[in-house]
């Protein structure tokens, strides 16, 4: 995030929540209406292939917290 005097332009929100509750939908909208970017964690987790492997219980990848906040940091 862009920093002006030390403090953040824009908030970062995060939204979680179960799948098929609608955040890609609401997060999309919101972006849109308030001029802030959409990144969808679970998106750019299985494109750059930050996880430890998938847990089939919860039938998701294992996030690897470690490497996703490395990659915000170049974006």
């Amino acid at each position: 995030m862009v920093q002006e005097n030390g403090k953040r332009k824009k908030p970062n929100i995060l939204v979680t929540g179960t799948p098929g509750t609608g955040k890609t939908t609401v997060c999309t909208a919101l972006a849109e209406a308030t001029q802030l970017c959409h990144i969808n964690v679970g998106e750019l987790v299985k494109e750059k292939n930050l996880h430890d492997g998938w847990d089939d219980e919860l039938d998701c990848h294992v996030l690897n917290e470690d490497l996703v906040r490395y990659q915000f940091i170049y974006l």
